[in-house]
């Protein structure tokens, strides 16, 4: 949970969402997920308004708030994929531009490459319900890690919800030189090859250890 919390935080610094739009959650372990309450800003959540709910079925085994709307299609992708660890659920301006004209985020940079060759929008569906959580569920893999959501937003996951925030990030960065481009030209997509030799080659980016 402490992750979950700096996380949270860090949301709330960056101003990464609207109001008090927006959710985060963990997986606890194979049987439960924390999840941000409903309707609480931001910066007021503490370790006792999180709600811990059970990844098989989605009910209540922790906490005195109500769970956040969404905590359907969380509960959804902890159920369908165990390699998901965190997830992050945000309605970020310019992902949320792109959602409401149905337009996928597109590899027009290589950075989204962690993220996915392409971001698909998933149609419209009322927040809440498990239409929604159906819709999200169906295209997100470990390979497409994000997802617009029609009218509405953003949804990331990770193996963390570090992760799972620094691809919503990263789509959000994406989104915003796509859209900026496109307002002079129609910008270039980087192509499957292309893609491939950056994967290839973040395989090697950063610091490793020295033997």
């Amino acid at each position: 949970m402490d992750e979950l919390l700096r996380v949270i935080r860090q949301i709330d610094r960056e101003g990464a969402t609207f109001g008090t739009s927006g959710n985060a959650s963990a997986r606890r372990d194979r049987e439960a997920f924390f999840i941000t309450p409903s309707g609480v800003p931001w910066p007021d959540i503490s370790a006792d308004d999180m709600v811990t709910l059970a990844t098989d079925g989605g009910a209540v085994l922790h906490g005195h708030r109500r769970p956040s709307t969404e905590w359907r299609f969380h509960q959804y992708l902890y159920r369908a994929h165990d390699w998901i660890g965190g997830i992050v659920h945000l309605h970020s301006p310019y992902a949320t531009v792109l959602a409401t004209i149905n337009r996928p985020v597109q590899a027009i940079h290589y950075q989204m490459v962690r993220v996915g060759d392409l971001v698909p929008v998933v149609p419209y569906r009322t927040f809440g319900t498990p239409e929604l959580a159906e819709a999200i569920e169906a295209v997100i893999r470990p390979n497409c890690r994000a997802a617009l959501l029609e009218n509405h937003g953003l949804a990331a996951v990770g193996e963390t919800v570090s992760e799972a925030y620094q691809a919503a990030m990263e789509v959000e960065w994406t989104a915003m030189i796509q859209y900026r481009a496109s307002l002079l030209a129609q910008p270039r997509v980087l192509s499957s090859d292309e893609l491939r030799a950056v994967r290839e080659s973040f395989r090697h980016y950063g610091q490793h250890p020295t033997t």
